[in-house]
């Protein structure tokens, strides 16, 4: 059965595919006809990175508004004449110039490729998400734009899967790497549970709540007996919590508000994630690609190829 998604769901999922992956746009020099097989080892970048060369390819923002206006350094989100939700990078067309050492290679461009870095994990021990900057040793190395866990738990030191990456510096070898250090004497919450005794009364299971003298912590009615709260799972760790027993504020529900929880455990100073059977670097996955209806020779000193990036949605 196929579905039809209508322009308000195209634009949410343009949307969160260009907010996970912040997108590197370059120049293939490889005749193909893309299909569902093509991958970016398929593909011959043109040659990048020498002295005196002027092709490289361009890192984009993942930042991403919806508006009749293109902004610079952002992705926007419009509505095309085909019909179809489509992203729109950038005010003005990115711009290649050709020096002597890419003329001299002799080299045609016949597409432009977009391609994201993925970096694989296993043995996730804390927590990571969008936002953090994770480390090898004590050099920067990645800010995280996705988290994609497949399998295993945080709490229980197995969280496998992906993280997304922009602005990685360096090589990733195998090895632990770290995210930013937390406070080490108050932090993020780890393990919570109902505190002794108060339960509160009208609860339902499915109930939200915020916790008590920290920021940010959120928690969930998993189980209650007649009104009472019995047990509690955590959604959100927040910040600048302590281990204590914490009061609660409602935020779904009918409950009285006299919940009481008990932080037991907090993230503090230390490693996030521990990837010590992470065997290679992030890698480059082909996330669009076109190919020109007619290729372009680099022959001339000066030589430009303009683009501006778009990508659309094909359902409409």
């Amino acid at each position: 059965m196929s579905i039809y998604v209508p322009n308000s769901g195209e634009k949410e999922a343009l949307k969160a595919v260009l907010q996970q992956q912040a997108l590197i746009v370059g120049l293939f020099g490889t005749a193909i006809v893309p299909d569902g097989s093509t991958v970016f080892g398929t593909l011959t970048e043109l040659t990048a990175g020498g002295v005196g060369y002027g092709y490289a390819p361009v890192p984009l923002s993942n930042d991403v508004l919806e508006s009749t206006i293109p902004t610079a350094g952002k992705w926007t989100i419009i509505t095309n004449a085909a019909g179809k939700a489509e992203a729109v990078y950038g005010a003005v067309a990115l711009e290649w110039v050709f020096l002597a050492p890419d003329v001299a290679l002799g080299q045609t461009c016949y597409g432009v490729y977009y391609t994201t870095r993925v970096l694989a994990f296993t043995a996730g021990l804390q927590p990571i998400k969008v936002g953090d900057v994770i480390y090898q040793g004590t050099t920067i190395a990645a800010e995280v734009t996705g988290v994609n866990v497949t399998s295993g738990s945080w709490y229980l030191g197995t969280a496998a899967g992906n993280l997304y990456l922009k602005r990685q510096a360096g090589v990733f070898a195998a090895g632990s790497i770290l995210v930013g250090s937390k406070p080490t004497a108050t932090s993020e919450i780890k393990v919570l549970t109902v505190a002794p005794i108060v339960g509160g009364t009208g609860y339902a299971v499915g109930d939200l709540f915020m916790i008590g003298t920290g920021s940010g912590g959120i928690g969930r009615v998993t189980a209650v007996t007649g009104g009472v709260v019995t047990a509690v799972e955590l959604l959100a760790g927040g910040k600048d919590y302590t281990v204590a027993t914490q009061a609660t504020t409602k935020i779904s529900g009918a409950g009285d508000n006299a919940l009481t929880v008990a932080v037991e455990s907090l993230y503090t100073a230390g490693p996030a994630v521990a990837v010590a059977t992470i065997a290679a670097d992030s890698s480059k996955v082909l996330v669009a690609v076109e190919s020109l209806t007619t290729s372009i020779p680099i022959t001339t000193l000066g030589q430009k190829i303009s683009l501006q990036p778009r990508l659309s949605m094909s359902t409409g």
